[in-house]
């Protein structure tokens, strides 16, 4: 299922939104007035409560929540890869890490696409380094589509080897280098919700969504969704490359509908 898409939830969840709809269009609602009277108000007024924000919460922790984690959803990875890593990609899913890293700067060298001072000046450089327990072991994506100029993914499709490679790396001629390896690629991925809080932030996204279905004016707000326990049963659906006419399209007409679910 698709978490901002009312339209690929199964039966049983669309049922126990339908259920709880009144509540749900009744949040939304009366968090955008609330929000707007806040916006337009003295600056020293503090924002109002919200008087269903009990109720909500309880049906997103004990009701939403508890559904998604027995479920599966696609998820969008930004990257720039080889063709042979997106073979690899495809036969199975690996985490980022430092030795991972080490092992594709060495397919580079042997292939003469970096030196091995370059391979060394970029493995040196990797914020793995100092950052390995809060980035690597895991795969990084969104839960909802992007498209390929939007800012918070053009770095990741323009230089090979992801953050672990060239978030940290100084060295400018290097970093050109690696704008030269691979070609973009956005990966869609299928995923269980397994890993700490995913369920519970997806939830509040199909919440948001079912609630724009019921014509309440609000933002569907994808997440990072990050894949560590639940890599095992990770699985890549499709990889769109860049000029292959659908990579393209992506987030704006391709899924069907994205545009408009998603519009702000």
């Amino acid at each position: 299922m698709d978490s901002w898409n009312p339209e690929t939830f199964d039966t049983a969840l669309r049922e126990t939104l339908t259920k709880h709809s009144d509540l749900i269009s009744d949040y939304h609602a009366e968090d955008r007035r609330l929000m707007d009277e806040y916006l337009n108000s003295d600056q020293y007024e503090s924002r109002k409560p919200n008087k269903y924000l009990a109720d909500f919460s309880s049906l997103l922790k004990h009701t939403v929540t508890p559904m998604l984690r027995e479920r599966r959803i696609r998820v969008w990875h930004y990257t720039r890869l080889l063709d042979e890593e997106v073979s690899a990609m495809q036969r199975k899913l690996e985490p980022s890490t430092l030795a991972g890293l080490w092992q594709r700067l060495d397919t580079l060298r042997n292939k003469g696409q970096l030196t091995q001072q370059e391979v060394l000046i970029v493995y040196d450089q990797s914020p793995f380094h100092e950052k390995g327990v809060d980035r690597s072991n895991r795969v990084c994506t969104t839960t909802v589509p992007l498209c390929s100029d939007h800012h918070l993914v053009v770095p990741l499709l323009e230089s090979w080897g992801g953050e672990s490679a060239h978030f940290w790396l100084s060295n400018e001629t290097v970093a050109a280098t690696l704008k030269t390896i691979g070609t973009p690629r956005i990966v869609e991925i299928e995923t269980a919700l397994d890993d700490n809080f995913n369920a519970v932030s997806v939830a509040r996204t199909a919440v948001q969504a079912w609630a724009r279905s019921l014509g309440v004016s609000v933002h569907v707000l994808g997440i990072d969704l990050t894949i560590m326990d639940c890599l095992d049963t990770a699985k890549v659906l499709r990889v769109h490359t860049a000029g292959d006419g659908v990579f393209e399209t992506v987030a704006t007409t391709y899924p069907v509908g994205c545009n408009q679910l998603l519009a702000q």
